[in-house]
């Protein structure tokens, strides 16, 4: 049995930089073994010291070292970008990624029509958008509550016959909930631009016959084993989770959420539950500013700060997810994730990106209060929708040695959140991160 367990989680809405550190634990730890759970819709980006680059969605971000990847039956899979990804893996030298890939026989399976589903109900909110990233993970996981026969598992992707079932019966539902809907349920620019073609993929036979075509290649590619049997290796394991506390389906910042629960709890009873009694270590991940790639209140949210720090973020606009924005850290909302997470305590803090605080002036902007107090019968996301930060500025003295810089910013960070700093990420690649010990 493993020796010892990271699990990592993110304190914000995503895009926190969780694949930097996986990569760079992996390395560290020598790790054996990454655990995915969440959705196969991430994008967790991963440089090396080598000059490869790749942002995994269902591979583990340990893969460039080798690592192999276990998809636990908390992760919601998408057969489609398993293909997708497993192509480009093969173009940076990795012969045949589906190697280093085994899987959970129980996985939820994402499917075309899940994304179909999920796209049409972002654009029917037209202009008060929830924010999504569009691939259908979350469609999929609520689907489940329809029934077995509405739902495709990983082991049902080895039976052509299963497969078609199912997935007839989910295209008649979905057909039935989306057929007559008419043009003015959207905005004219996302009729033209994306509804109407979602209708077209509605009506396409071919369609149809081609994700089943796929979803049978896939299945005849993956390799199914339980936890407690993979739970048998040696040395290091981490389990990456995608998503981020602020998107918990139930303690996260609703309506702006997620279909999965991201709390760092049910991580750590998975592996419980599977037999395992060893080490579990509790890192939490946030970037040096606060980030949101589409709806959702953000207090700090600053154009000209956003401008400033988003290039080489790798964080593309899309009409699903909307426009990416950032601003100073918002010690308030870190509070409330580290608050909703209390069933654990973290062991340590992995602060991501401080390099471009030191590109920009040096100067660290940290939101430590709002100007307002939260009204009795307000709630929380109408609260943040008013607030006003108020953002002190911290001047990181130049020259300062590297030992100084993450000692300078774990007493900050110790003083205001009581979570110890464990990792500091002055740069893109593994050995660009600065540890306590």
């Amino acid at each position: 049995m493993f020796n010892e367990i990271y699990v990592i989680t993110d304190l914000g809405p995503g895009d926190g930089g969780k694949g930097s550190i996986v990569h760079a634990l992996s390395c560290k730890t020598d790790a054996n073994l990454i655990i995915k759970r969440g959705g196969a819709q991430g994008s967790h980006g991963v440089r090396t010291s080598l000059g490869e680059s790749f942002n995994f969605s269902q591979w583990g971000c340990g893969t460039l070292e080798g690592v192999p990847t276990f998809l636990s039956e908390q992760m919601v899979i998408s057969p489609v970008g398993l293909d997708n990804e497993s192509e480009a893996l093969k173009k940076l030298g990795i012969f045949d990624p589906f190697k280093l890939l085994t899987c959970d026989p129980s996985c939820i399976v994402a499917t075309p029509y899940h994304r179909i589903a999920s796209q049409f109900e972002e654009l029917l909110l037209k202009d008060k958008p929830r924010g999504t990233v569009g691939t259908g993970v979350g469609q999929a996981y609520r689907m489940t509550s329809l029934g077995e026969e509405m739902t495709i598992r990983a082991r049902d992707l080895t039976n052509r016959r299963i497969i078609r079932s199912k997935l007839q019966r989910q295209y008649d539902y979905y057909f039935e909930r989306y057929d007559n809907i008419t043009r003015d349920a959207f905005l004219p620019d996302d009729f033209h631009s994306y509804a109407a073609n979602l209708i077209l993929l509605l009506h396409d036979e071919d369609y149809f016959n081609y994700i089943i075509d796929l979803f049978d290649r896939i299945g005849k590619k993956l390799s199914f084993k339980s936890l407690d049997e993979v739970l048998k290796g040696d040395g290091t394991a981490i389990v990456e989770c995608s998503h981020g506390v602020l998107t918990d389906a139930e303690m996260g910042l609703k309506p702006h959420v997620s279909a999965i629960r991201t709390l760092p709890i049910f991580a750590n009873e998975m592996l419980k539950s599977a037999g395992y009694d060893g080490k579990i270590i509790n890192y939490a991940v946030h970037r040096a500013y606060e980030i949101r790639h589409g709806a959702g209140p953000m207090p700090t949210y600053d154009p000209e700060f956003t401008a400033r720090m988003l290039p080489g973020s790798h964080k593309d606009e899309n009409r699903w997810q909307g426009a990416v924005r950032a601003g100073p850290l918002d010690l308030n909302l870190v509070k409330y994730a580290l608050d909703v997470s209390n069933e654990i305590d973290f062991d340590g803090l992995a602060l991501t990106w401080f390099d471009q605080i030191l590109a920009n002036k040096r100067t660290w902007p940290i939101c430590v209060d709002y100007k307002y107090v939260r009204n009795g019968n307000e709630s929380y996301v109408d609260f943040l929708s008013r607030a006003e930060p108020i953002i002190p500025e911290t001047v990181i003295k130049n020259p300062i040695a590297v030992r100084e810089l993450f000692d300078f910013v774990g007493k900050i960070l110790e003083g205001l959140l009581k979570v110890p700093l464990k990792i500091l990420s002055a740069g893109p690649t593994e050995k660009n991160k600065i540890y306590s010990e």
